[in-house]
């Protein structure tokens, strides 16, 4: 592809995705298909009953074994064995007839947090923890994955 039409693609796909928000779980994995096929790599793998063939997936399974995350099992939102947990969350832009201050009958999503606060600050160093411990979280047999990524679907990497 000439670098014309590089950009011409990255353009689209930023175009794209910028208006989404606040709704993580109907975006993130159209979101990181499309940004996969962007970049020119594979996308992730159908996952199988068997999480020992589950090595570039979607919704990677994890059971917590660090009492500071909790019991039970968690999905890691895209996982490549050897390379990194993904952990995506999204937020919203903060539009002046959606701002509360204003008291906008306006019905929109929130989203995790209004991007640009200390409450999307927030959001996202959480994010960074939960990527964290499903990383500390997977067994030894996995090791550990040299990257933690986290991403506001639409806006940031």
């Amino acid at each position: 592809m000439s670098e014309t039409g590089a950009t011409d693609t990255t353009t689209a796909f930023i175009a794209r995705w910028e208006p989404s928000g606040g709704k993580e779980l109907a975006n993130y994995q159209s979101f990181l298909i499309e940004l996969c096929s962007l970049l020119g790599v594979a996308p992730p793998d159908p996952t199988t009953a068997d999480d020992r063939h589950n090595a570039y997936v979607f919704e990677r399974s994890v059971p917590f074994l660090h009492s500071d995350i909790g019991s039970g099992t968690g999905r890691i939102d895209l996982y490549k064995r050897g390379c990194f947990v993904l952990e995506t969350k999204q937020g919203v832009d903060r539009h002046i007839e959606t701002d509360p201050y204003l008291k906008s009958d306006t019905q929109t999503r929130k989203g995790h947090a209004v991007r640009g606060t200390g409450g999307w600050d927030a959001t996202m160093y959480r994010a960074k923890e939960q990527a964290e411990g499903y990383a500390r979280s997977l067994s030894p047999e996995e090791g550990r994955p040299p990257f933690l990524v986290v991403v506001d679907v639409g806006h940031c990497i």
